[in-house]
């Protein structure tokens, strides 16, 4: 009986101390996040009651409504797709995910044809793979 109850006094003070440390932390991320997007509330009530103003303007006119946002000071960067799949080549992405991973392979390198090509191959390589295994061995599934 005496283990029974040391028992139930840990799974109280358990649960009683990790349902305060994880109220107390979610409550300190609310009101930080809070308090970062003001400033992006801010920021869209003044450029919807001004739709035509530029960058520029905002800056010479209400600087302080960009105070804490990191710019990107060239306009001239590349936003296009990355041309390398990520993690691993084009081939192992066909190899291993088939069809889907050669759909994945086209969409995200913006139709590059040579790891479209790789995709292809890998898909062709692990299907022929996979058939090969099918006739030696047919009921080893």
């Amino acid at each position: 009986m005496k283990s029974k109850a040391n028992f139930l006094i840990f799974l109280l003070s358990f649960f009683a101390t990790t349902t305060f440390a994880a109220n107390t932390d979610l409550d300190f991320q609310s009101v930080e996040i809070k308090n970062e997007f003001s400033k992006v509330d801010k920021l869209e009530k003044y450029l919807a009651e001004h739709p035509g103003v530029t960058l520029e303007e905002l800056k010479q006119t209400k600087p302080e409504l960009l105070k804490g946002f990191d710019l990107v000071a060239n306009t001239d960067t590349n936003f296009a797709p990355t041309k390398d799949m990520p993690l691993v080549g084009g081939f192992w992405w066909g190899c291993c995910l088939g069809v889907v991973g050669l759909a994945l392979v086209y969409f995200i390198t913006d139709h590059d044809k040579d790891q479209v090509r790789k995709a292809f191959w890998g898909c062709v390589i692990a299907t022929v793979l996979w058939g090969i295994g099918g006739f030696w061995n047919p009921f080893g599934w």
